[in-house]
């Protein structure tokens, strides 16, 4: 690790790779990386050691490294890992979902650009919120038990993004739902 000071704790799992030679091939790989394997074959102790061979080895400033994963549980445990090793996410690594970079690094820092009036501080709501809001704004526009499916509601949400389209009428029920779901997201996170 380029800083002078290597992690034993780093120097010891890099050795402990030297068992397995995939994990090797794919600790030393450069360029893209596709590790495939099935539960507790060290997948996730390879790609945490590779990252820290690449924040310390590689990257050099202002570039930096973006290790995106598809949820939140496992950029926790790739971010405890690393702190074993002695990284720490900063300016020059983010580990996070895809969500999460895109908020951090595109939405944030342009948002002002594409003329987006965004609340500061800008909050997230987590799933299960998400889903009590779909559920109770449903039952305030169509009554308890309706028939409509959250899941078209938000297919037809994601799939349409111009709102004045005819296209985006289609479904009308869809999309009033859809719209009284946003606004009632944009309230609640902006509390």
């Amino acid at each position: 690790m380029r800083s002078g000071r290597v992690s034993t704790a780093y120097l010891d799992q890099v050795v402990s790779l030297e068992r397995n030679p995939q994990q090797v091939a794919a600790y030393n790989s450069t360029g893209n990386c596709v590790v495939l394997a099935g539960p507790g074959s060290g997948k996730t102790k390879t790609l945490t050691l590779k990252l820290a061979r690449i924040v310390a080895e590689d990257v050099r400033a202002p570039r930096g490294v973006a290790c995106i994963t598809y949820s939140q549980e496992c950029a926790r445990e790739l971010s405890r890992r690393l702190e074993t090793l002695g990284l720490r996410e900063g300016p020059n690594l983010f580990i996070g979902t895809v969500h999460g970079f895109c908020m951090r690094h595109l939405l944030m820092p342009y948002a002002q650009l594409a003329g987006l009036a965004l609340p500061f501080p800008l909050t997230m709501a987590t799933p299960s919120h998400a889903k009590a809001i779909e559920k109770r704004v449903g039952e305030a526009l169509f009554g308890r038990g309706h028939p409509h499916n959250p899941i078209e509601m938000g297919k037809h949400r994601r799939s349409i993004l111009d709102r004045l389209s005819g296209e985006w009428e289609t479904k009308p029920v869809l999309s009033r739902w859809a719209v009284a779901v946003e606004e009632e997201l944009l309230i609640s996170t902006e509390s």
